[in-house]
């Protein structure tokens, strides 16, 4: 009889931890139209979305997800990795997505207040930003002291407003708290904090109101996204390269190492460096490789192919050699320019920024042909007639090649061209030394390695 009551209580056991592991677990499910074969639940680690669950249709267009119960996290649905749409997952359960597959980033989530509530931080953060942007405008242009009390005025209502928001939102959802705080940045005229300027406040500034230490950080988008914007300002605005480092370096400190956090900052700061094809860009991709490789290989085996890709292009590396027809079809290759600084200037005749710039480039190479300086411009003219006027009008006495592919040139493939004019300066040696100069930088630059 005692051994009858022991397994009977030991099935009641069972059956409640079976209960409470159902219990557990939230359901997700899609209703949507247009998807080939399956659909996916996909985390973000800052270079590639890796894949947490693929689920065939249980009915038809009805995917259902099973996911354990958790704090809220971000993850993102798509039938694939670059077919998604983001969404906050964790507690709720009985979450609908409803839409087509082709156009995934417009579905709807149903019974997710959580979600809708997070449309209305995201709209509210938004609309915060706008204001902000246009009281900051209306500062930099104000004249007189009454105009600029009331600009300042101005400027730290909005401030009030971003700071009154972030701690509401922390009392109500640590979740929107942590967002809020990563995307709250308050003025520097009202905030100044003794900095010398607004860019040293900016750097040591920006993410005053975030708490590195606070896992919540972990697997949040928001961390990549605006370390981006971070990087993308400092490596922008003309700073040294040791300064620019000595910013990042010092943010990057606060998190706790080898973290998701950290992982998701580290890679932000990799694309803002890359996006500006700045020098540091090499050692925080290697970086990247060597803290986060072990435990995320796909995503370290991307980054070195695109680090080697990349590193083509930068400041110090060998200009890629190339070949082209000059108007009348005789070939120049850039090899044969050894011994001079070479400015590769990539435009076309119907290109109006270009044709602006031309009497600058024109007034610098008269100033320096004799001094060691030689143009190589390569056009994206598709018409040989167009192109050869152009030359002329201009005045352009330098050397000059095109394919005549338009956009197509194999030369600007080459140098990943996505607009012009596009400029590359090569040294005697042939390496870059130095890329996207026009008007005073040009001059300046021009002046600092030619005058001898």
């Amino acid at each position: 009889m005692k051994s009858l009551k022991y397994i009977f209580l030991m099935l009641s056991l069972l059956v409640a931890s079976f209960a409470a592991q159902a219990q557990e677990k939230i359901s997700v499910k899609c209703v949507v139209t247009g998807c080939q074969g399956s659909m996916a639940l996909f985390a973000f680690d800052g270079i590639t979305f890796r894949e947490v669950q693929r689920v065939m249709a249980t009915n038809a267009n009805e995917y259902t997800f099973s996911l354990p119960k958790s704090e809220p996290k971000f993850y993102y649905v798509g039938s694939f990795a670059n077919n998604q749409r983001p969404i906050l997952l964790g507690s709720e359960t009985g979450v609908t997505i409803t839409g087509d597959c082709g156009n995934i980033r417009q579905t709807q989530i149903a019974n997710s207040k959580i979600n809708q509530d997070y449309d209305k931080v995201k709209a509210r953060i938004n609309a915060h930003n706008t204001q902000h942007g246009m009281a900051l405008r209306k500062w930099a242009s104000a004249q007189g002291e009454a105009a600029k009390s009331a600009a300042n005025a101005e400027l730290k209502a909005v401030d009030d407003k971003k700071v009154a928001f972030l701690d509401s939102l922390k009392k109500v959802s640590p979740v929107f708290g942590r967002v809020a705080a990563i995307n709250t940045y308050v003025s520097y005229p009202n905030n100044a904090k003794g900095y010398p300027g607004e860019l040293e406040y900016f750097a040591n500034e920006f993410f005053h109101f975030v708490d590195f230490t606070d896992a919540g950080y972990n697997g949040m988008p928001w961390v990549y996204e605006n370390f981006r914007s971070y990087a993308q300002t400092l490596a922008g605005v003309g700073l040294p390269l040791d300064e620019v480092k000595m910013y990042l370096n010092n943010t990057m400190g606060k998190f706790p190492s080898g973290g998701e956090a950290q992982q998701l900052a580290l890679a932000g700061i990799m694309t803002g460096l890359q996006e500006r094809k700045h020098p540091a860009y090499a050692e925080y991709a290697q970086s990247f490789v060597k803290t986060f490789g072990a435990k995320n290989p796909q995503a370290a085996a991307s980054i070195k192919a695109e680090l080697d890709r990349a590193m083509r292009l930068m400041v110090g590396a060998v200009a890629p050699d190339f070949a082209q027809a000059t108007p009348d079809g005789k070939n120049i290759k850039l090899s044969d320019l050894r011994g001079k600084y070479v400015l590769i200037d990539f435009w076309a005749s119907w290109c109006g920024p270009c044709r602006r710039e031309n009497p600058n480039v024109v007034m610098m190479y008269d100033k320096y042909k004799t001094k060691g300086f030689e143009i190589l411009s390569v056009s994206l003219d598709d018409a040989k007639e167009r192109w050869l006027k152009a030359i002329q009008d201009d005045k352009l006495t330098w050397k000059h090649v095109s394919d005549l592919k338009g956009w197509s040139n194999e030369v600007a493939q080459m140098y990943e061209v996505q607009g012009i004019p596009k400029t590359f300066l090569i040294d005697p040696q042939g390496k870059i030394v130095a890329t996207d100069l026009r008007g005073p930088s040009l001059e300046a630059k021009l002046a600092e390695v030619l005058n001898r």
